[in-house]
C-alpha cells in the first residue's frame, strides 16, 4: 500500500478492526488516465473471506448519482426535460402535478424519507418482505409534503425512488437495463450492475452487519438482507469502479461541458455537515464548495453491511484527484474521513503515481 496513505488512514481503521476483526477497506484513486487500487485490512495483514481490490461491494446511495446520470443522458436525446412535473409519468404520485424532475433529483421535492420510520428498521432487521412502492408512499404519508416544492431542502429516498420508476417508464424497460445501457457499457463497468435480488447477494465480499443481526454482533449481511428494501435502487461495485465513474464524469466522458454544469449546480443543504464547510447537493451529487482542497463532489452510501464514499477533488484537468473507499463493516462517518484524509494526503504526494 501507498506508505502515505498507510500512515493517514491507520488510525481511522484501526478501532473498526477490533469490533471487526475481518474488516477491509477497498481503496481507488484516479489521476488523469492512471488509476491505483489498495487494500487496508487489520495490523496482521489478515485478507479476509479473500477480499482483493477486485472484490464487489453494496454503494448504497452512490447508486444516487448513476440515477442522476441516467436521467440527465435521457435529457440529452429529447426523451423528458428536467423540470417537467412527474404527473407526465406518474399520475398517481401525490402531488405528481407540483414536483418536477429535478426537484427529485436535488430533494427539493418536499416528500418525507423512510429512512427515519421505526418500523422501516424493524421490519428489515426481522426479515420482513420489502413494501411495494405503493405502501413506501403510504408509509411516508406522502399526501403531507414537508414543504411547498421547490422552497426547501429535505433528504428524500421516496424522491429517488419515484425517479427509478420514471426511468422504467420512459425507457421501457427495467431500471438495471437502464443504468447498463447508459452507463455500465459506455464506461466499460464490467464489475458494476443493479443488485434485483437476494441471490445476487453471493457474489459479493462479505458485509458485517449489526443493523440485521438479533443480537448486537456482526453477521454476514449476505444471508440476511433483501436489498429490494433499498427503494431507491441499489447499485454493487468494486473500489476501481466507482473511482471511474466519477473520473470519467468529471472528464467529460458521458456528458456534455454543459448537462455536467447542470449536474454540479448545488443548491445548500441541511442539516450542517460535521466534514464538510458547506453541505450542497447538485443533481445526485454531494458538494462542498467550499471545502479547503478546492469544490470537491461525489457521494457517500450506507447500510446493512457496507459503507461506500467517493469524492472528486478539482472538477479538471492532469491534476484531478478521484478517491473511492468501499468497506464491508458499517462505518461510513469513519469511511467519510478517510476519503477526505486520502485526498489530501495523495494531493501533496503529486508523485504517488510514480512511487
Amino acid at each position: 500500500m501507498n506508505e502515505l496513505l498507510e500512515e493517514r488512514l491507520r488510525p481511522y481503521f484501526e478501532p473498526l478492526a477490533k469490533k471487526v476483526q475481518s474488516a477491509a477497506i477497498s481503496i481507488a484513486w484516479c489521476r488523469g488516465d492512471d488509476t491505483r487500487t489498495s487494500l487496508l485490512t487489520n495490523s496482521a495483514g489478515l485478507l479476509p473471506h479473500h477480499i482483493t481490490t477486485d472484490s464487489q461491494f453494496l454503494v448504497y446511495s452512490i447508486t444516487k448519482s448513476f440515477t442522476a446520470l441516467t436521467i440527465l443522458r435521457f435529457a440529452a436525446t429529447g426523451k423528458l426535460r428536467l423540470d417537467a412535473p412527474i404527473s407526465q409519468w406518474l399520475p398517481d404520485v401525490p402531488h405528481a402535478e407540483r414536483i418536477t424532475i429535478r426537484q427529485c433529483l436535488q430533494h427539493t421535492s418536499g416528500l418525507a424519507d423512510y429512512g427515519s420510520l421505526p418500523e422501516y428498521h424493524a421490519a428489515v432487521r426481522q426479515g420482513r418482505p420489502p413494501w411495494t412502492f405503493e405502501e413506501f408512499l403510504v408509509r411516508v404519508n406522502a399526501e403531507q409534503l414537508l414543504f411547498e416544492p421547490g422552497c426547501g431542502w429535505a433528504y428524500s429516498n421516496i424522491g429517488y425512488m419515484i425517479l427509478l420508476r420514471l426511468i422504467e417508464v420512459i425507457s421501457g424497460v427495467t431500471y438495471a437495463d437502464s443504468v447498463d445501457r447508459e452507463i455500465c457499457h459506455p464506461l466499460g463497468l464490467i464489475r458494476t450492475s443493479v443488485i434485483a435480488g437476494r441471490s445476487e447477494l453471493r457474489d459479493l465480499t462479505i458485509g458485517y452487519s449489526v443493523l440485521v443481526s438479533s443480537d448486537g454482533s456482526p453477521v454476514d449481511v449476505r444471508a440476511r438482507y433483501d436489498p429490494n428494501w433499498v427503494a431507491t435502487g441499489v447499485i454493487a461495485s468494486t473500489a476501481s469502479e466507482i473511482a471511474c465513474f466519477y473520473h470519467s464524469l468529471f472528464k467529460g466522458t458521458i456528458l456534455t461541458a454543459d448537462r455536467l454544469r447542470e449536474m454540479c449546480a448545488v443548491v445548500q443543504a441541511r442539516p450542517s455537515h460535521p466534514r464538510f464547510v458547506t453541505l450542497c447537493y447538485g443533481l445526485g451529487l454531494i458538494a462542498d464548495p467550499d471545502s479547503p482542497y478546492g469544490p470537491i463532489y461525489g457521494h457517500g452510501g450506507e447500510g446493512p453491511g457496507y459503507s461506500a464514499s467517493a469524492i472528486h477533488f478539482g472538477e479538471t484537468g492532469p491534476q484531478a484527484l478521484t478517491v473511492t473507499l468501499l468497506s464491508n463493516t458499517e462505518n461510513h462517518a469513519a469511511l467519510e474521513s478517510m476519503t477526505l484524509a486520502a485526498g489530501e494526503a495523495l494531493m501533496k504526494q503529486r508523485d504517488a503515481f510514480h512511487n
